[in-house]
């Protein structure tokens, strides 16, 4: 692959996350929540998850400009894990908030918790596909380089 699509990549991501962030932040401090389309900005820990967002969006569009390519890679990748650990979060939550029934049941029925999963994302889920993606493109250009 070659340096300029890395970049567009990494630019998606990067202004993904810096823009999903700083609309987090934003939100949070006016004590606000907002949903457009499937994409929630709301929660208990949206001050953090945006800040982590904010930090994750800097660090992919800092690593557009850095010359040297093992560092690009390596801030790439620190950004994604970054994505990771709040998406993966959110998504472990979800999951677990789908299995409990309510009051009268011990576990939901199968149709309750696909309802439940269906139901709204933040933006570090939306993004963690992407973020996988840039992961797998780095990993493989490495056993390229490395044969």
């Amino acid at each position: 692959m070659n340096q300029k699509t890395f970049n567009t990549i990494l630019a998606l991501i990067g202004f993904g996350a810096f823009i999903s962030g700083v609309l987090e932040v934003l939100f949070t401090l006016t004590g606000q929540t907002f949903q457009w389309g499937r994409i929630a900005f709301q929660g208990d820990f949206t001050f953090w998850r945006g800040i982590i967002l904010l930090s994750s969006g800097i660090l992919s569009l800092s690593a557009i400009y850095n010359p040297s390519l093992i560092e690009k890679r390596a801030q790439a990748i620190l950004a994604s894990f970054m994505i990771w650990i709040v998406g993966g979060l959110e998504v472990f939550s979800t999951i677990l908030e789908s299995i409990t029934g309510g009051e009268d049941l011990w576990l939901n029925t199968v149709q309750g918790f696909l309802n439940n999963c269906v139901d709204s994302f933040t933006p570090a889920v939306i993004l963690l596909p992407i973020s996988v993606f840039l992961v797998l493109i780095v990993f493989r250009e490495e056993r390229k380089n490395e044969r």
